[in-house]
């Protein structure tokens, strides 16, 4: 399309827009109004009209795509001349302005710009290499890594700097200690600061952690000639500053000035415009700056963005001639409506005029369940598909990345094309942890964990029961490769049937010839071999193939960067990632086509022909993460909150996608049964926008399609390997010991038992458990010599200890002595010299119940004591953080005792049938690691017949969905915890190998 021809299907607006050339101009351009039509066409404009060439103008974006969209409309206009305008993101931009002018922020060399994989290696050195109480914790070192990223990367756009972090924090420490209103009035704690007011200082002054991690964080990005992605527009800003000619390079080569979505400008970013054209006025010029935005569309507040640096453009380079854009080329009248109904424009009155035809009102709808709206989704998705509507032009919204990851598993379930670009982690995929699996047993021929996993996998080859029943008759000590090659020998003639032998036999056979080679093709060659030439299908090998693919393309990225890379590196590489959560997209094949799901955020630039929007519930739209850190006022202020006008800001977004139809869904009850509500700013909303449906509605319109489609998504199939299995373990679960971590690993999840305690899996022990082994064998020690040992001999015992737990890492080791070593300090101050004269440490105890004759009842006591009185007293030990009473005595929702209570009871229970004369009269749980003022350091009580009974009652149901194997249908009770996995592993493991 010409120019002209394009200029003159321009409304009115849009031709002043187009035509105002020259001092500041701010267009408020609702969504849908052709604001990328206009930015490309006053280019040209600016071209035609001026002597200006195309490389004295500069357009900013926020995105590479706006950047690819705007070059692609431009050309189109103009011609080849579109590649000589210089269109830029931000960060481009920013970046080609460092490496001119480097040496003025105090750089030798030119800094290397760091990604996001390596920004996560610096952070774990910094972690990792420092003293921290707070920001690094035992069980999970990269709890905090998002959050800290998050906190730095405000730092660098608000450009506080650590000392200014550090002045706020101790100001308003100061502020409340002399706040009178601090001071409690009442009370024993009259005159004294009240309680939370102590608690929030106390929490102040945990985060000055977070200080001392930003100053060291840019000391070492520093030092390595580095800069991250926040820092390249704090260093533009910077340069432009200080340097009078490099400001000057900047305006003298840009003429004019164009600024796409200014609404999402961060403070930094505006600070650039301001530094480089801030003194026109005064020089009595005006600059040429264009901006284009929407007010309404401001959902990037995370990002820094204030509305703000938006509004002070009207009046900050001049006046600024405004425009505002209200004819919407996009959406019905419908959708507008209701889009004008829930925000209104805080710059501009007019309301959004829709051109184009159609009248199809908004559907509200009410669901059970959150899981049921995706039903709902897929089967509407498949009928406007089944009516001509291409299945690119519909999208599936919603509010978090979670929500993401299930709606794309519940659609490609229900048989639906589901676009997976941006969508699909490569972590997410079974194939990638097979493929991670065999590359850490070509690393590591001896690592017993990924060996006996892989036999599981269907990779191998090997039929489940058979690997199943030789892991379950293999002791892990003994489980080498020398193991599986040998297995099957006595066949004879049949030797080379077996699978398990064969498995071996590949394995030596990858490790003998690939070791020494390089990491891509080490990838390449198990990839190929062990996924890609085993598949079955076109379908099959596509998915595989993307898998296969995005592996290499990590790994010849790895080598580029680390020559000489090793496949443990790698490993270790690919391992960090993960655990600091860390995603590698996907590289999928035709990943635009199908379905889009995406979150509302992402949506933004986007449009559909089919929009559905879930999961509006209050609940859900408003939650927000709580931070780990207090923050001072001064910097909470500068986070944007999650607030309503931020939410109905997202939902603006999201509705103004569609361009014919738009349904809005939420769920009536969450999976516990608690009862959710609409989002407020939907059910504020005027009731003549929608087409409501009540759950009860929607519900007969999924039966339609029968009760199946509630559950042809299954955890796990009842196929015939499941009734080998149920059976394999009904003839052998009795040879398992019944002790208390089995009952407490089946009831939280049955396939943790069948995986941890049934067929017995190696698995990597976290720090938690080798420091809890450490101080309870020192402890051991202790009990068992004549006299108290010196603290040299228990230091030594300690390191010994860990180093016999597998801890290797010297600072981990270092870190983890130095805990125990407290622990057992703490232990021989507060309790050695109370210990009764008749004591016994790691008591055994067995015995077999009249009730349950098959099982052996198995526990080992930390400590038994028998005083004078014939009273027993028996004590548990912990390590981490201690539990309250409340917390140790809750019973579960299904009327079950605690863990703790049920260990507790356990141990009485094996006192009792072990030597019927004897009964514990008081059970104790000492948690060694907490403070000597801490009340909750020793839990004691003694166990009634009544809590025996509720043991012996699981003990029966156990036993029973054994039995009968029942046992596989009962409900997992994973719950995640801080930076850990969302699904329970075990479950995970099973569906990997049953579906």
């Amino acid at each position: 399309m010409q120019f002209a021809d394009a200029y003159n299907k321009l409304n009115t607006n849009q031709k002043l827009a187009v035509d105002t050339l020259d001092g500041p101009v701010m267009v408020v351009a609702g969504p849908g109004t052709g604001k990328t039509q206009v930015l490309a066409l006053r280019i040209a404009n600016i071209l035609q009209k001026t002597d200006i060439g195309p490389s004295g103008i500069l357009c900013l974006t926020f995105t590479r795509s706006g950047v690819t969209a705007m070059r692609d409309r431009l050309e189109s206009y103009i011609g080849t001349r579109a590649n000589d305008v210089v269109i830029n993101t931000f960060h481009s931009f920013a970046i080609s302005l460092v490496q001119k002018h480097f040496d003025l922020i105090g750089f030798e060399i030119e800094p290397k710009l760091i990604d996001d994989a390596e920004g996560v290696f610096l952070v774990d050195e910094i972690l990792h290499d420092n003293d921290w109480e707070h920001l690094r914790p035992r069980t999970n070192p990269a709890m905090y890594f998002g959050e800290l990223k998050s906190l730095i990367s405000l730092m660098k756009r608000e450009r506080l700097t650590h000392e200014q972090f550090l002045e706020y924090i101790e100001t308003e420490i100061k502020e409340l200690k002399e706040n009178p209103d601090s001071i409690s009035s009442r009370g024993e704690s009259k005159g004294s600061l009240k309680k939370d007011v102590e608690k929030k200082i106390e929490s102040l002054e945990r985060t000055k952690e977070v200080v001392q991690f930003y100053k060291l964080y840019e000391e070492r990005k520093r030092g390595l000639g580095l800069m991250d992605y926040d820092d390249v527009l704090y260093f533009a800003v910077r340069v432009v500053e200080i340097s009078d000619e490099a400001r000057a390079d900047v305006y003298e080569n840009y003429q004019y000035v164009l600024v796409d979505e200014h609404q999402d400008s961060s403070a930094v970013q505006n600070n650039f415009l301001k530094a480089v054209w801030g003194d026109f006025e005064s020089m009595g010029l005006t600059p040429n700056i264009f901006v284009v935005g929407d007010d309404r569309q401001l959902i990037y507040g995370f990002s820094g963005a204030n509305i703000n640096y938006f509004t002070e453009f009207k009046t900050f380079f001049g006046k600024a001639k405004l425009i505002t854009l209200t004819e919407n080329y996009r959406s019905t009248s419908p959708i507008l409506a209701l889009a004008d109904d829930l925000l209104s424009s805080s710059i501009t009155e007019e309301k959004l005029r829709s051109n184009s035809a159609g009248d199809t009102g908004i559907t509200l709808a009410q669901y059970v369940y959150e899981r049921d709206e995706i039903l709902g989704a897929g089967l509407y998705f498949k009928q406007q598909i089944a009516q001509g509507i291409p299945e690119h032009e519909c999208a599936l919204l919603v509010p978090k990345n979670r929500h993401v990851r299930n709606a794309v598993s519940i659609l490609s379930q229900m048989g639906l094309h589901v676009s997976s670009a941006g969508n699909i982690s490569l972590f997410s995929k079974p194939e990638t942890e097979s493929l991670l699996r065999v590359l850490s047993i070509v690393a590591d021929p001896f690592n017993a964990v990924s060996l006996s996993a892989s036999l599981l996998d269907k990779t191998s080859g090997i039929p489940p029961m058979m690997a199943h029943t030789f892991l379950r008759n293999t002791k892990p000590q003994y489980l080498t490769i020398g193991e599986l090659t040998d297995n099957g020998k006595s066949n004879g003639l049949f030797d080379d049937q077996n699978e398990i032998a064969t498995w071996g036999k590949q394995l030596e056979s990858w490790i003998s010839t690939l070791t020494y080679e390089k990491l891509s093709l080490v990838v390449a060659t198990i990839g190929n071999e062990l996924l890609i030439n085993k598949v079955t299908s076109h379908d099959e090998l596509l998915h595989t193939v993307e898998v296969v693919r995005s592996f290499i393309h990590t790994a010849l990225a790895y080598e580029t960067k680390h020559v000489g890379a090793t496949l443990p590196e790698f490993l270790e590489y690919i391992e960090r990632l993960k655990s600091y959560g860390n995603s590698i997209e996907l590289a999928t094949f035709g990943g635009t086509s199908g379905i889009q799901v995406m979150t509302l955020h992402r949506s933004k630039g986007l449009e559909y022909k089919a929009v559905w929007i879930a999961h509006m519930n209050e609940q859900t739209l408003m939650s927000e993460k709580r931070s780990a850190f207090t923050l001072p006022e001064k910097v909470k202020e500068k986070i944007n909150e999650r607030t309503v006008e931020a939410a109905k800001r997202e939902l603006y977004v999201a509705i103004t996608r569609a361009k014919e139809l738009c349904t809005i869904s939420y769920a009536k009850e969450n999976y516990g049964g608690g009862e959710l509500e609409l989002a407020r700013i939907v059910a504020d909303l005027d009731k003549k926008h929608f087409i409501e449906k009540t759950a009860e509605q929607t519900e007969t319109e999924l039966l339609v399609h029968g009760p199946k489609i509630y559950t042809e998504i299954t955890s796990v199939e009842k196929t015939e390997t499941l009734e080998a299995l149920k059976q394999y373990v009904k003839e052998n679960f009795e040879q398992t010991n019944a002790t208390v971590t089995l009952l407490n690993n089946f009831f939280e999840c049955p396939w943790k038992w069948y995986f941890r305690n049934f067929l017995k899996l190696p698995e990597v022990k976290g720090v938690s458990l080798a420091l809890g082994s450490a101080v309870h064998s020192t402890i051991e020690f202790i009990l068992k010599e004549k006299k108290l040992p010196t603290d040299k001999i228990l230091k030594a015992k300690i390191e010994e200890c860990l180093l016999k737990e597998g801890v290797q890492d010297k600072k981990e080791l270092k870190d983890l002595s130095k805990s125990a070593e407290k622990a057992v300090s703490n232990w021989i101050k507060n309790y050695y010299e109370h210990l009764a004269k008749d004591h016994q440490s790691e008591r055994s105890l067995q015995f077999r119940d009249s009730d349950f004759p098959q099982l052996k009842m198995y526990g080992k006591l930390d400590l038994t004591e028998t005083f004078p009185n014939g009273d027993i007293v028996v004590t548990d030990f912990k390590t981490g953080k201690p539990k309250t009473k409340s917390e140790i005595e809750k019973m579960t929702d299904e009327g079950r005792l605690s863990d703790y209570m049920r260990q507790l009871a356990m141990y009485s229970y094996l006192v009792r049938g072990g030597k019927k004369d004897e009964s514990v009269s008081i059970s104790k749980l000492l948690f060694l690691e907490a403070e000597t003022k801490d009340k909750n350091a020793l839990y004691s009580a003694h166990i009634s017949q009544e809590q025996i009974d509720l043991l012996k009652r699981d003990i029966g149901e156990y036993n029973q969905a054994l039995q009968n194997g029942t046992w596989i249908e009962n409900e997992c009770h994973f719950k995640p915890w801080g930076g850990g996995a969302d699904e329970c592993p075990y479950c995970a493991l099973s569906k990997r190998i049953f579906n």
